[in-house]
């Protein structure tokens, strides 16, 4: 199972970002960069973290952020960005 990155919407994250106690995963989210216990701010779902993250990646061209995990063949962040979680 894939689970979705809160901040990009990328659908390939191995783990669910937070647990159903709400302890994040720790993951980095290869699409954004996004680390979860950690980019948001107190080992909890933070909207406002997600946002600026999102804006700061957005503005920065929406590049893949892993170098060891290539991003999906013909990947497109805007229809990423715009499909529904």
């Amino acid at each position: 199972m894939k689970y979705i990155c809160l901040v990009c919407n990328y659908q390939g994250l191995y783990d669910v970002p937070y647990d159903h106690r709400g302890v994040p995963s720790d993951e980095i989210c290869p699409c954004c960069g996004f680390h979860y216990g950690y980019d948001d701010d107190g080992f909890c779902k933070n909207e406002e973290s997600y946002d600026k993250w999102r804006d700061e990646w957005i503005k920065n061209g929406c590049v893949w952020f892993s170098e060891g995990r290539k991003p999906p063949a013909n990947w497109n962040p805007a229809e990423q960005l715009n499909q529904k979680k």
